[in-house]
């Protein structure tokens, strides 16, 4: 069995026929909603209406800049607007005009969790290799809430979704990769887009079934990891 894509993200300015997307087996999409505090993406609103009419698994992302975290958070939660089924993420990849430090990324994973009560994930590639300690303790226990949703494109074709999952590690200290974006820009194992989207479209892999990625896609309550760890201590 080929590898199937069942989640796209995109931004305003990838070209998107919703309709054909969702006949395509697509289930969710996580589209940008700021870079930063400068800038709102343009179609976020707009698109997010039509998904929810159709029925998808709709999320929201930040792409990470080095303004002030608070200011930050702040515009993306007015911008993303989350319904309690919304997922929130981190785009924590290299910026050259602002980049957020792992300080500031931690600091945005902490505060969006926080005001969420529900778990922000994060996602990346090089830079959460390069910048994230494996070994810092609170990076270790921000990686026990935080979904990781990892960049990597292998050389190759996978058998299928399964066999990519085997083939990339979780990047440390995670330890499971919750999805993972395995083609953009035309970049990565084949298909390089499915039906409603252009060409080298940003396509991603879950390791499992819809209903149980409809569960976990708003993000893990902190109230159940907390449980989990008394239940684990006791």
């Amino acid at each position: 069995m080929p590898i199937v894509p069942v989640v796209a993200d995109m931004n305003h300015a990838n070209s998107v026929n919703f309709t054909k997307l969702k006949r395509a087996g697509i289930w969710g999409i996580i589209h940008k909603a700021r870079q930063g505090v400068g800038f709102t993406d343009p179609a976020y609103a707009r698109r997010r209406a039509i998904d929810e009419q159709l029925g998808f698994l709709w999320a929201a992302y930040d792409f990470a800049t080095g303004d002030d975290v608070q200011a930050n958070v702040v515009d993306f939660f007015r911008t993303a607007n989350p319904s309690d089924k919304t997922g929130m993420w981190l785009d924590f990849e290299d910026n050259s005009v602002t980049e957020m430090s792992a300080d500031q990324a931690y600091l945005f994973l902490d505060m969006v969790t926080q005001r969420l009560g529900r778990a922000c994930g994060l996602y990346g590639g090089n830079r959460i290799r390069e910048q994230i300690p494996p070994d810092d303790p609170k990076w270790i226990d921000m990686a026990r809430i935080a979904p990781l949703w990892q960049a990597r494109y292998v050389s190759g074709q996978p058998e299928d979704a399964a066999a990519l999952f085997k083939d990339i590690a979780p990047i440390p200290p995670w330890t499971v990769n919750t999805l993972i974006q395995y083609s953009g820009d035309g970049s990565g194992p084949e298909p390089h887009t499915v039906s409603g989207l252009e060409d080298g479209a940003d396509l991603d892999v879950f390791d499992g079934d819809y209903n149980r990625l409809a569960a976990i896609w708003p993000g893990i309550a902190v109230s159940a990891v907390r449980s989990a760890d008394d239940a684990s201590a006791s």
